[in-house]
């Protein structure tokens, strides 16, 4: 008996050990600031752990930037907001408000998004 729950409970720790991985996304964004850019959607990622939308920003001096927008999974859009991986395009013209990366990266995790002016998310969402 004791083997059995020495082996059950060692099972239950080894597929728990990967959750240990998982950061939060405060230790890449500053979750204290916002901040808002528009651009093109160049792709859309509708994976797990993290969906994310790659965007080209053009800058005043017409210089080209590529972003990358973080938010929560392809599961809790997908339940929470109705997303599909057909939600974005490549070419959809976007504007993201949400933190910004801490070191200053052309990086951001997703508060809302906008296609033209239609919000896609309900409300504030942190995901």
């Amino acid at each position: 008996m004791r083997l059995k729950l020495t082996v059950i409970l060692s099972g239950l720790f080894g597929l728990s050990l990967p959750s240990f991985g998982h950061h939060g996304s405060n230790v890449v964004y500053d979750l204290t600031r916002s901040v808002t850019v528009s651009g093109i959607v160049t792709e859309f990622q509708f994976v797990n752990p993290h969906t994310q939308i790659l965007f080209d920003v053009t800058g005043d001096d017409g210089t080209v930037v590529g972003w990358l927008a973080g938010m929560s999974s392809s599961l809790s859009l997908g339940r929470d907001e109705g997303w599909t991986r057909d939600t974005l395009k490549p070419g959809d013209e976007i504007t993201i408000t949400g933190a910004p990366a801490r070191n200053d990266a052309p990086s951001i995790w997703v508060e809302q998004i906008f296609v033209g002016d239609e919000p896609l998310l309900e409300g504030r969402y942190t995901g």
